[in-house]
């Protein structure tokens, strides 16, 4: 009899604490009607020819209005980086767009906001969540939207490299060619009204705004989710045995092609995500930074150095000229010395 009491009262509990997260979890959900600006992908010929399109704009005609749904509790965050947080939501756009983000309603997606560490205490190593003014966090999101757009960019610019390259060769390569994409992604702005009567002395009325990445989700969580290559190196983070390290060679030999295409000015960094989807990118500069504040400039300026041509680079086909080579103990030390000045944070604080 006691153990069926014992048997009961878990599965009560179960049930209880099951509920406790589910109520939580709704508690912490709220739709905001938005205007939403999808992020275009453009051919980087087009972008160094036409000045309208040499970053990413919202433009107020362009807006499609829709409302997004977001999961802004603790439990239900994805994840949180060195820049911005990510929550589940759900976009519904009116009309529909015909493909990609916002083409069916209530579409499962990435709700990305920016934030700053807030820490208790001088000694504390876990920080708190801070959210920015409306003005800084709109600015700070249009620059992660203007890094997606000139990703999107560059990877097209290296597929099309690719595909030339093999179709004029007498042989195709020994390898596969991993095919990956970033996601489709726009920027969501929501407009609410302030109350006509100020409830303080001083307060003013009008209108305030919330801005929102808003990102194709990238499924199957943690699971899935890799960084390959790192913004402070120009090399795979994963070892030859890992799954993914083909892939993460893969994006080692796409830097040097974008390196070699820009005139070593700019390439992708920071490549993450799953092996068909990638998030989060940087664009590293030299010799300044033009996108985000992830840019590292010494990876750019020390790419020829650090880089290790793999089998992707050494394919007579692409005609890529390897970089001079440096011992072991050379590439360690600059990637070290270039990674003085480079150091991210920690946990966060409940």
């Amino acid at each position: 009899m006691l153990h069926k009491v014992s048997l009961v009262s878990c599965s009560q509990w179960c049930t209880v604490n099951r509920f406790s997260t589910v109520f939580l979890a709704v508690l912490g959900t709220y739709t905001e009607n938005v205007h939403f600006y999808g992020i275009p992908t453009r051919p980087l010929a087009d972008i160094l020819k036409n000045l309208n399109y040499r970053s990413f704009k919202v433009e107020p005609a362009q807006a499609i209005i829709g409302q997004l749904t977001v999961n802004s509790s603790t439990r239900s965050m994805l994840g949180a980086g060195g820049f911005k947080t990510a929550h589940p939501g759900w976009l519904s756009l009116t009309p529909l767009v015909k493909s990609g983000l916002g083409s069916v309603p209530g579409q499962n997606v990435a709700v990305k906001r920016p934030f700053h560490k807030v820490f208790p205490s001088a000694s504390s190593l876990m920080y708190k969540i801070g959210r920015f003014s409306s003005i800084d966090e709109i600015a700070k999101l249009g620059k992660e939207a203007n890094i997606l757009y000139w990703a999107h960019s560059l990877l097209q610019l290296t597929y099309a490299f690719i595909d030339h390259c093999i179709a004029s060769s007498e042989e195709p390569p020994p390898f596969d060619i991993p095919r990956v994409r970033f996601v489709d992604a726009g920027l969501a702005i929501s407009y609410s009204q302030r109350d006509s009567k100020p409830t303080k002395a001083g307060s003013k009325t009008g209108s305030s705004c919330v801005g929102y990445l808003v990102e194709e989700l990238i499924e199957g969580g943690p699971d899935v989710f890799m960084k390959f290559i790192h913004n402070m190196d120009s090399n795979p983070l994963l070892d030859h045995d890992d799954y993914g390290y083909e892939v993460a060679s893969f994006f080692s030999f796409t830097q040097h092609v974008q390196y070699v295409k820009t005139g070593g000015l700019a390439f992708i960094s920071d490549y993450q995500g799953s092996t068909e989807l990638l998030t989060d990118p940087q664009i590293l500069t030299d010799p300044c930074d033009l996108f985000g504040e992830g840019n590292m400039e010494c990876t750019v300026s020390m790419f020829e150095k650090q880089h290790k041509c793999n089998e992707f680079c050494e394919w007579p086909g692409f005609g890529l000229v390897p970089f001079a080579t440096t011992t072991e103990d050379e590439s360690t030390e600059e990637t070290e010395a270039g990674e003085a000045g480079c150091r991210e944070d920690g946990p966060i604080a409940s």
